[in-house]
């Protein structure tokens, strides 16, 4: 955090349950004297975090309901069933709220904002999705460990070119699909071909996959859970209740 500040730069993270924190004037905080309690209730205040360095930072705090509590807390229980340990009684409680420390100032990033960037993280996981699902960079079709490593590479300089398609067409606009996009790739890749064999205009190749791009690409907008790019466009003030 302190390097990311003198870059420039912010931090926005979840405060894990065994955070300690304290006041602006180095007093310790009891987070349970601080906790909304009304589901949709939010809390902002300024806070001391990190036992060394006591770094200025805003606690958010937004109430859910028992709706979105229970998934958390069966989360708590996998993973303390897989680490074999008991699951710490603060982050069970501490479950029922979404708490976030970012040293951002509200001018710069709202309590909302701060809830919609931090999924965003979970784009990146999508992306090797894509690759792995779609694309099956992890799966081969022999034992043969040099056509595994032929078959590896070729996805993967498959991959990167269509990545680079969608960068190059579809990149601006947050409201399109990776899927979709992929499967337009996929579907106009003989045109491609044709056109790196020299047997059409590659400027003919793009442009009908430019075109491909630009219509039925959209992603399908969602009412009870919107997608990320919904929240980024407009904002939707219940969705972190919804479970």
């Amino acid at each position: 955090m302190a390097a990311r500040r003198a870059a420039g730069s912010s931090t926005l993270t979840r405060a894990p349950a065994k955070t300690l924190s304290w006041t602006p004037d180095g007093k310790r905080l009891k987070l349970e004297r601080v906790l909304p309690q009304r589901v949709g209730q939010t809390k902002e205040l300024w806070v001391r975090v990190a036992d060394q360095h006591r770094h200025l930072m805003r606690l958010l705090i937004l109430r859910v309901p028992e709706e979105v509590a229970e998934p958390r807390r069966a989360e708590l229980e996998a993973d303390a069933k897989r680490r074999q340990q008991p699951v710490r009684q603060r982050a069970w409680e501490l479950a029922a709220w979404t708490i976030l420390l970012t040293d951002a100032p509200a001018k710069r990033l709202s309590l909302q904002e701060a809830l919609v960037l931090l999924r965003e993280r979970w784009q990146m996981e999508l992306l090797y999705k894509l690759w792995k699902h779609y694309g099956r960079i992890d799966e081969w079709r022999t034992v043969n460990p040099w056509r595994v490593w032929c078959e590896l590479y070729a996805k993967l300089i498959g991959l990167l070119l269509q990545h680079w398609l969608m960068l190059l067409f579809a990149w601006h606009d947050e409201q399109r699909s990776l899927v979709k996009l992929a499967q337009v790739v996929r579907d106009t890749a003989g045109s491609l071909m044709e056109a790196l064999a020299g047997n059409r205009s590659l400027r003919s190749a793009l442009r009908t996959i430019r075109l491909r791009m630009g219509s039925g690409t959209q992603m399908n907008k969602r009412r009870k859970h919107p997608n990320s790019a919904q929240l980024l466009q407009c904002g939707f003030p219940n969705w972190e209740l919804s479970p």
